[in-house]
């Protein structure tokens, strides 16, 4: 049935992709090339209603009753579902300065048939070339001179998307995922969706946890897209994204950025500059503009070493908070030097120890059936003695009820209690007691001195680093979070005693990127392997983890990622980071490999360019990534198949290298020995590997002379 699908599909796009000629002698279209960026704006309405590139040709097509550009929320007493939108009113279109403005002076209603409000709403977009020479513009200014408010806003709303590489290979990229609009059915027809749930989904604006990480989105394939970004840095306003698919229409694709701001009678809303940056290749070369955006918003500060050059960390499970019992312990303080050896021996310089300090209240204590506070401070001695950083995971926002008054927060029943004999083992609701556990704001002033206190008497006695459970700063309008301003305190002071102490955190708020990295080295976040590859493209600090328990297929696409392994090997029928890494064979095999290669390649991890899977010109059945670095690439070859296979890697280097004539070839094998040398004729670039076995590596490093 799928392939079926998809065959009719394509046969679709191609007919829509050679119907689009006759818009070049519509009449009625405002034509704008900006950029090698081909424009159309329905001159009636001021809709967008052709977008083109020549290395992707048509991307967007749509009729003018069907376009978008901007879409309101308008919920009116007779008529809640009410909307204002750019295809429904009456625009003017004028020429500005090799772009152009579009006009409403009233935006008009979805209906005509209802009551309407006192007043009108202005809007006004603003299309220009960007200073770079390879982007497009946009901004959007919203005067709500109604006397209803208006709760919610597309802006930029793109109609009509086209599958232009096909369905399988055009693709929709998040800072943190991807997705393949067009590959599945609107509505299988096996299925029976409820009615709220056909065509629309939504991707909220998160942290990195959330595919919609940044604010940025690429629309393309290995062919070429179009990348777009908000040139913005900071702030709780990050729209999410939604899109639609209409099952009568499948091959139309909606893509739209959704403001929540409210805009009250009388007020005025600026969405600040969208970027449309066209590009030929992968996603990697459309992020280039907003890469250097954010290097400048937010300039990465020095790491310290062993995390900047780090393969990853360990996080071991010493026992649960509710069992008081020192037999039943994984771990304890006496183990740590055991610990420390066995994580350094597979390329694990940082330890984070969970359950290691008695949760949830001030100050912090060692836990006296671990061994007390003496014996976890000779351990985590012993573990520095050895190369190994070793450090408690603190949860201190989430307190007792007593406490909770201390701090004049209303006791609740949360609960958040484990055990392995617990049914279920977490959170099972025999254990949400009368008064049970309770959020803090981080912006409390009693529970903010009390903590760095607690934290800065733990830094005294000889530990100078943390890793802090849901780190979540409470904002402020125009003011550094209090908990930022908070941990820079207590980082200066650990920083004092020990340059290279650092600090982790579970990254969770919706701007997190852009607050976050200020004062957090690494994320400590549940996450499994993921495709983060612009994440890691754009962002240097924090390292970003993967979690991993025993798969060796997981470390290596970590190492290929430069992803900050959490390495958390667990007994059978236990927690996680309850076993040794030596007792899992292929998790420890795998990762004395890479802790190699990851060395003898370091310079293209730490200071490259990574591009990912970008190098590509066209999709292979491998796990590919690459990075470039200066007039050198780095390829990085993965058979994440179960079967031996060679594969073959084609690439326009002039993408990614100065052009020339020649390029100098070396192949590696897993074992990071040279095993070839060759050049290559011209930009055009094809090359394949020797076979490689089932989680097997290779390296093409490919320098322009």
């Amino acid at each position: 049935m799928t392939h079926h699908w998809t065959k009719s599909l394509w046969l679709l796009c191609c007919l829509a992709v050679t119907a689009v000629s006759a818009w070049t002698a519509d009449v009625g279209t405002h034509r704008l090339r900006i950029n090698e960026l081909d424009l159309g704006v329905d001159e009636k309405t001021g809709a967008l209603i052709y977008v083109a590139y020549p290395a992707t040709g048509v991307i967007l097509e749509s009729p003018a009753d069907a376009a978008g550009l901007l879409d309101l929320a308008y919920p009116t007493r007779s008529f809640i579902p009410l909307r204002l939108a750019s295809r429904f009113s009456q625009a003017r279109v004028t020429a500005d300065g090799g772009g152009a403005v579009i006009t409403w002076e009233a935006l008009a209603p979805s209906r005509t048939n209802v009551p309407l409000p006192n007043g009108k709403v202005f809007a006004e977009i603003r299309i220009r070339p960007a200073s770079d020479g390879r982007s497009v513009v946009l901004t959007c200014r919203i005067e709500n001179r109604s006397s209803n408010p208006i709760p919610q806003v597309l802006f930029p709303d793109f109609h009509g998307l086209k599958p232009f590489d096909g369905v399988d290979q055009t693709r929709l990229r998040f800072a943190r995922g991807v997705i393949r609009p067009f590959e599945l059915p609107v509505r299988p027809p096996e299925s029976a969706p409820p009615y709220y749930d056909v065509g629309w989904k939504e991707y909220p604006a998160g942290s990195y946890y959330s595919l919609n990480a940044l604010r940025w989105w690429d629309y393309g394939s290995l062919r070429g897209g179009l990348s777009v970004f908000q040139k913005r840095w900071g702030g709780e306003d990050r729209p999410d994204v939604l899109t639609y698919r209409s099952e009568f229409d499948p091959l139309h694709l909606r893509l739209a950025w959704q403001h929540r701001s409210r805009i009250e009678p009388g007020q005025t809303w600026e969405s600040g500059e969208f970027w449309l940056t066209p590009h030929r290749g992968g996603w990697a070369k459309g992020i280039e503009v907003y890469r250097d955006f954010v290097a400048q918003a937010f300039p990465p500060r020095p790491l310290p070493r062993h995390i900047r050059d780090g393969l990853g960390f360990r996080t071991v499970y010493f026992s649960p908070e509710l069992d008081p019992d020192p037999t039943k312990a994984a771990f304890r303080y006496t183990d740590l030097s055991a610990i420390a050896r066995d994580a350094i021996d597979h390329g694990l310089d940082e330890l984070v120890m969970w359950g290691c300090v008695k949760y949830p209240d001030l100050p912090l204590r060692a836990r006296e059936e671990l061994g007390g506070m003496q014996e976890l401070l000779k351990g985590v001695a012993r573990a520095r003695e050895l190369g190994v950083n070793a450090l408690p995971f603190v949860t201190i926002d989430i307190v007792s009820s007593e406490a909770a008054r201390r701090y004049g927060v209303k006791p609740t029943s949360e609960n958040w209690t484990y055990h392995p004999e617990l049914i279920p083992q977490f959170r099972p609701y025999y254990t949400q007691f009368p008064e049970g556990e309770s959020w803090v704001d981080s912006d409390n002033p009693v529970w903010q001195a009390e903590v760095e206190s607690a934290l800065k008497d733990w830094v005294n006695r000889g530990i100078r680093s943390f890793c802090w459970d849901v780190f979540q700063p409470k904002t402020k309008p125009g003011k550094k979070p209090d908990l930022i301003a908070l941990v820079e305190r207590l980082r200066g002071a650990a920083r004092a005693a020990d340059p290279e102490a650092t600090f982790g955190g579970e990254s969770v708020t919706s701007c997190s990127f852009e607050r976050d990295g200020a004062v957090l080295d690494y994320t400590w976040n549940w996450i499994d392997y993921v495709d983060a590859c612009p994440l890691l493209s754009v962002l240097r600090v924090p390292r970003l983890n993967c979690n991993v328990q025993s798969s060796a297929l997981v470390v290596k696409k970590a190492f290929a990622d430069s992803l900050y392994l959490n390495v958390m090997p667990r007994k059978p029928e236990d927690q996680w980071g309850t076993a040794l890494i030596r007792d899992e064979l292929p998790l420890a095999t795998a990762l004395r490999e890479v802790m190699r290669l990851r060395q003898q390649f370091l310079p293209y991890f730490v200071t490259g360019i990574f591009i990912g899977d970008s190098v590509l010109s066209e999709p292979v059945p491998a796990f590919v990534r690459a990075y470039q670095l200066g007039r050198k690439l780095l390829i990085i070859v993965l058979n994440d198949q179960d079967r031996p296979q060679y594969v073959t890697i084609q690439s326009a280097l002039d993408l990614w290298l100065p052009s020339a004539e020649r390029y100098q070839i070396e192949y590696f094998d897993s074992a990071g020995q040279v095993l070839e040398s060759s050049r290559s004729e011209g930009a055009r670039w094809s090359g394949a590997t020797h076979l490689l076995q089932p989680h097997e590596l290779a390296f093409f490093e490919i320098a322009a002379p």
